[in-house]
This record gives structure tokens, C-alpha cells and sequence, in this order.
């Protein structure tokens, strides 16, 4: 689900049996899903949700009683929104999937194969956020148009539109050059009535090569233009596929040739050339890349892409000097040149990086020239000014085809690779083919299972710690532990990178013991009046362990640590769905001085009741209550409501995630007793916070 993964998704359950609808909320939530649900008690209270609330999703039990599926239905249409509604079958009945078809229910989910729910939930949001993005590209489209429609009308180069070899539109400046007073005086004239007789049959070929993409338009083509008069003049056309009013077109812009030939040639290049390196630019290449996408979607082209970037780049730049940076580049990209075909584009992408587009590439060649270039770079010496330094280089290399033909689409998976190849310690090629996900992905997860398992044996897993404030002044210190493993250059890699493969490969457990006692072992070095309180976050599979307390227990004898101290951790959404085992290591935490804390609170059906039941040390609000929370009463009126239940059972509220003084001011007056986020202070691997 790409860029919606990390986006709260709000989803309205309609289910007769309160806990089956929490089930199915934390089922979701335990596989990454980060949704806010709202389940209505009857019809009347469905409505009120909908009119003052925003919802993704509406999920709805088989043959619901206290709602049934038509006047859902019906209430949902009603709004005039675009809501999908999903039905969960419990078993297959002819009768209520006849009747779900009829009422045109966007998704049917069947619940007795396992993750089908899931799979469902996540189809329909990405149609969502699909339709959604549309409605805003094409409002967006429509304003860029009527912007570009006036800047044509104002522009000073003579541009005109061709279709078919006829003009069907020319903005002033092209009439003025050709002596003409009004469009209609072109209109459904052919362009090449504009061309002088000597090189019409040159530019007839010329068209026509277009057309079939044999000649690239990126070359700029010297013509003897002819004007209304009849008189000829030298010109430079400058070609690009463009649309006008639905039609594909051609763009044509028309120069009077002022300079001599090579003097113009030498502008030109000028303008495309990254002065630091001698490269092509950014602006240069990002439109060759444009176009090689717009053939990879249009005429199914297939091409290459690399990012190359030097690793450790800022230990570079202090040998060298930080003046350095574009003689640095330039050593990189006499490096890389000789690898170059004649089908290859070399530009300068960033401050610290180049890049490659492969034109009509196979994805074997694509790769060869990735690992060449991470050869080449690593088996030679850059050569700057008088210095001759050792380098690697980090190469992301993402085949373009008709599957992921959109430009920022590749910049942005570019993006992530040269970030992985970094994260996995450098001096490595990482492709991303399309048409060979599955595989590219498992290669990646088992690059990430041994740099896990390196950084557990090789003591690479280290906390960084974010400052909870107390409201009300008192001056404890409080701090809660971010995992962070460290790269072979002391970078940080969040966990986001690492923590679910770590999960799924059975090492997750192996990291919460680590994190307990590095929890610790901070505690122990940092003894203070009054004593300082860290939360350590563990994972779902510990709350089911029964050697978990014990180990807590034995961490707190050995470094010596007082009650109260320490504490885990856990989501409400795996407290939620293992209840049982969660109530048994509270107790058991107790005993030995720490206790359990509830993080993503209130993002369950029932979580003043989990609340209760648990009697947790704190709970933690759900990140996304801190979304606008200063300008949303929403928001502010459920804070509100969870904060007062947990101070009447003698509980403190966490706030995570807040950002402005405003919201600091509407949490202390709404019962929230502690504060969390980078507006305070940002993660880091001291303790070094004033309270």
C-alpha cells in the first residue's frame, strides 16, 4: 500500500457482537494495518457517525440484526461520499451474497480463509486513495492547463500546436514571426507551409520519424522557415508530444536563428551541462527521464535507471575539504564514463549523487552496468586534483517498464534502494525489476535476516531516547527507548527498516531481550533523586512468553534498579487479542517492580474497558488523536473522554507525537497528565533532558 501504509485509516463497523468487531479491528492492527475504528449501536447512531465523522471503509457482518446490510447501504449512499462498503462472510449463503451483488457492496471478504479480511480491507483502501488521488490529479491538471493556456499566450517563443501535420493552435509570438494577424489565418493550415521549399521533403522524414520514435525529440533541428510574405529565414525548431483539448499533439517551437550554428549549439549545451561536474544537469535529465517513461507506458519501452552515490561521502568530503564536493563528483563521473554506451545518459542527480538512463535496456543489462560501476568505483582510485583516495559506491539500479511508468514512482523506489544498499553497509548494487518482485524481495529479506542477525551477534542494536514531560511540573525524569541498529558507518536504521523481518524470521524475541536490558543498563548508569523512569517497547510474541516477567526480574536484581523503574511497553491491539496472557505478565511485572504500559490507546472499540481490565501503569494515546488535534474538537472531545476514564482508574495519560505549543495547552486541559515529541525534544542516545 506504499505511501497510505503509514496513514490512519478509519473504518466504521457494523457488528452485532461487540467482541467480534474488536477481533477483527486488532487482527487488522497486528498485521500493520493502522486503522481507528467506530462501531455504531443502531441505526439512528450510524447516521450521526456519518454526518459529523470521516470514515475509509465501512466493514459489515453477514446478516447483521442491529443494522442490516440494506439500510447500511442506504445511509452510506446517502452521503454522497466515496465510502466502500464491505461485507465479511461468516459462510457462503446464497441469499445474503444475492442480496450484497444487488445492493452494489464493493467488496465481499470471506472470513474463513485465512487473511482474506485483510487482503480485502487493503484492495478496496488503495482503490480509495487511488480514486482520491484521480479526482486531485485531474482538478490539478485541469488548473496547470489553464495556467500553461495563459503563459503560452504570454510567452515570447512562438509556440505552436500540430495535429495530423496541421496547426490547431499558435500562441502571438509564432503569428508575429510569420507575419500573421489573427489564428485564423492558421488555423487547419499545414506546418509545412511554414517551412521554405528546400527542405520540405527533409522535414516531412522528419515528422514521420517522430511518429514511429525514431528520432528523439530532445534534438534540436535548423530549418529555413518561410513567413506569410513568402520569405525565407533561418530557424531552430525545438519538438515535444504534448496535448491539446484531449488530442495528442505535437509542440513546436520556433527560433529565429540570431547566432551562428555552433555559437547556438554552444548555448544550448551550456544550459544542459551541470557546471561543477560537465555532466548533463538534473532539469536535463529529469525530462530525458520523462520521456523514456512516457515510451515505457506508451509503446511498452523498456529502460534502465541508476543511482549511483559514493558511500561514506561526508568522511570524504572531510578529507578532502568541504570546497571538495563537485571535484569530488566529477572524479566519480570520469570514473563511470568509460562504462557508458552510446544508449546511455550520464547526469549529475544531487549534491552527492549521479545517474544513469539506459535507453531500450534489458533488465540484464541494466544490472551488468550496475555492478560494473560498483566494480569500477571500488577496484580504483578517484583521482582529485593532486590526491588519488579509495571509494565504494552504492548503486540503485529500478528497470522501467509499462508496470511502474511514472516518473516519481521510479525516483522514488531509486530512492529507497540507494537507502537499503546504504543501510546494508554499501559497495553493493540493489535492482528493482518489475517483472521480478518476488524474487528481488525475498534476495532483499534475506540480505536484511543476515544484517539482523550480524547486528545481534555484533552488539550493532542500540536505544535512543525521546523525553516525556509531566503537565503538572513534576521534574522526574521520564524517557521512552527507540530501537536503532547501527550501519557499518554509525548511521542510525530505524525500526520500521528491519523489525517486521525480524518478526517474521523468529529474532524478534532475541531483540526484546536486548532491549530490556540495555533499558537497564542506562538506568543503572544514570542514578538520580528522584530516579529515572524508561519505557521499553516489546513485541506482540512477548506478551505470550511466561519467562518474560522472570527475565524483567532478573534484569532489575542485576543492575540493582528500584520499583518503578522500568517499564513494557505493548499495543492495545495485541494487550486486545491476547487478554489472557497480558493480565497474567501485568500481575507477574508487579511483582517483580516494573509494570505494563498501553501504547495506541483508544484506537480499539473497547479500550477504556481493556483499560480496566489490565490496570496498566500508563497508557499511551494512539498517534493519530495528535493529527490537527489543536483545530479538531473531534479529536480533542475523544482525548478527552479517554484521558478522564484513565484518571478516574488512577491511570496517566501519554500524548504522543505533539508538535505545537497550542496543543501542549488543549492536552493539560483536557486531563492528558504527559507529553511526548519531537516538539520537545527528538530521540537521541542520551539522557540529557531538562525536566
Amino acid at each position: 500500500m506504499a505511501k497510505q501504509e503509514n496513514q490512519t485509516i478509519r473504518i466504521l463497523v457494523v457488528d452485532d457482537r461487540p467482541e467480534d468487531a474488536e477481533a477483527l479491528v486488532s487482527g487488522m492492527r497486528n498485521e500493520g494495518l493502522p486503522v481507528r475504528a467506530t462501531r455504531p449501536a443502531s441505526a439512528d447512531e450510524l447516521a450521526d457517525c456519518l454526518a459529523k465523522q470521516s470514515f475509509e471503509l465501512v466493514i459489515s457482518q453477514q446478516n447483521s440484526e442491529t443494522i442490516p446490510l440494506k439500510t447500511l447501504v442506504a445511509e452510506v449512499r446517502r452521503t454522497g461520499k466515496d465510502l466502500p462498503v464491505i461485507m465479511v462472510l461468516e459462510k457462503f449463503e446464497q441469499e445474503s451474497v444475492s442480496e450484497a451483488i444487488s445492493l452494489d457492496v464493493d467488496g465481499l471478504a470471506l472470513s474463513w480463509i485465512p487473511g482474506n479480511v485483510l487482503k480485502i480491507v487493503k484492495r478496496e483502501y488503495r482503490q480509495l486513495t487511488g480514486r482520491r488521488d484521480l479526482r486531485r490529479l485531474e482538478a490539478s491538471l485541469r488548473e496547470s492547463e489553464r495556467r500553461c493556456d495563459a503563459l503560452i499566450d504570454s510567452s515570447r517563443d512562438p509556440i505552436a500546436y500540430v495535429h495530423e501535420g496541421m496547426h490547431i493552435r499558435a500562441n502571438p509570438a509564432y503569428l508575429e514571426m510569420f507575419g500573421y494577424d489573427d489564428f485564423e489565418d492558421v488555423e487547419g493550415m499545414s506546418i509545412l507551409d511554414m517551412i521554405a521549399p528546400a527542405d520540405t521533403d527533409r522535414f516531412k522524414k522528419l515528422l514521420k520519424g517522430f511518429s514511429k520514435g525514431e528520432i528523439p525529440m530532445d534534438e534540436r533541428q535548423e530549418v529555413q522557415a518561410r513567413d506569410a510574405e513568402g520569405k525565407s529565414f533561418p530557424a531552430v525548431m525545438e519538438f515535444s508530444h504534448a496535448e491539446y483539448e484531449g488530442e495528442a499533439c505535437l509542440q513546436i517551437i520556433f527560433r529565429r536563428q540570431e547566432l551562428s550554428a555552433d555559437l547556438a549549439q554552444e548555448i544550448d549545451d551550456l544550459k544542459r551541462r551541470d557546471v561543477g561536474t560537465g555532466l548533463l544537469n538534473r532539469p536535463t535529465f529529469l525530462q530525458s527521464l520523462e520521456s523514456a517513461v512516457s515510451g515505457a507506458a506508451n509503446q511498452n519501452e523498456g529502460h534502465g535507471l541508476l543511482q549511483i552515490q559514493l558511500d561514506h561521502y561526508s568522511q570524504l568530503l572531510g578529507q578532502l575539504g568541504m570546497d571538495a564536493a563537485d571535484k569530488l563528483m566529477r572524479a566519480l563521473g570520469d570514473r563511470i564514463r568509460p562504462l557508458m554506451t552510446e544508449r546511455a545518459e550520464l547526469a549529475r542527480l544531487g549534491e552527492a549523487s549521479l545517474a544513469v538512463l539506459l535507453r531500450h535496456s534489458p533488465h540484464t543489462e541494466t544490472r551488468a552496468m550496475a555492478q560494473g560501476i560498483v566494480d569500477a568505483v571500488r577496484d580504483q582510485l578517484l583521482k582529485i586534483d593532486e590526491k588519488s583516495i579509495t571509494a565504494t559506491a552504492s548503486v540503485a539500479a529500478v528497470q522501467i517498464g509499462e508496470r511502474n511508468a511514472q516518473v516519481t514512482r521510479v525516483l522514488h523506489r531509486s530512492e529507497e534502494l540507494i537507502n537499503s544498499a546504504v543501510a546494508l553497509g554499501g559497495n553493493r548494487a540493489e535492482m528493482f525489476d518489475p517483472s521480478e518482485v518476488d524474487r528481488a524481495e525475498e534476495a532483499r529479506i534475506e540480505a536484511w535476516v543476515q544484517r539482523i542477525r550480524q547486528a545481534i551477534d555484533s552488539n550493532q542494536l542500540a536505544l535512543h531516547f525521546q523525553p516525556i514531560a509531566n503537565l503538572l511540573g513534576d521534574p522526574q525524569p521520564f524517557y521512552e527507548s527507540y530501537l536503532r541498529l547501527l550501519d557499518v558507518s554509525g548511521e542510525t536504521i530505524a525500526p520500521g527498516a528491519f523489525l517486521a523481518i525480524a518478526e517474521e524470521r523468529d529474532m524478534i524475541r532475541e531483540i526484546d531481550s536486548i532491549v530490556i536490558e540495555r533499558a537497564a543498563q542506562t538506568l543503572s548508569a544514570h542514578p538520580s533523586d528522584p530516579p529515572v523512569r524508561i519505557l521499553a517497547q516489546i513485541s506482540k510474541s512477548a506478551l505470550s512468553d511466561p519467562a518474560l516477567a522472570e527475565e524483567v526480574g532478573a534484569v532489575i536484581a542485576k543492575y540493582n534498579l528500584r520499583p518503578g523503574q522500568l517499564f513494557l511497553l505493548t499495543h492495545e491491539s495485541n494487550a486486545s487479542t491476547q487478554l489472557a496472557q497480558a493480565a497474567e505478565l501485568q500481575k507477574a511485572l508487579d511483582r517483580v517492580g516494573s509494570g505494563l504500559v498501553i501504547g495506541q490507546f483508544g484506537a480499539g472499540l473497547n479500550s477504556i474497558q481493556l483499560m480496566e481490565h489490565l490496570k496498566p501503569k500508563f497508557v499511551k494515546l494512539d498517534n493519530s488523536f495528535m493529527t490537527d488535534f489543536a483545530k479538531s474538537p473531534d479529536q480533542q472531545a475523544k482525548v478527552r473522554q479517554l484521558a478522564e476514564a484513565a484518571k478516574a482508574a488512577g491511570i496517566p495519560t501519554i500524548a504522543p507525537q505533539v508538535s505545537d505549543t497550542a496543543s501542549m495547552t488543549s492536552l493539560f486541559t483536557n486531563s492528558v497528565e504527559f507529553v511526548e515529541g519531537n516538539f520537545l525534544s527528538p530521540p537521541g542516545p542520551n539522557l540529557d533532558f531538562e525536566f
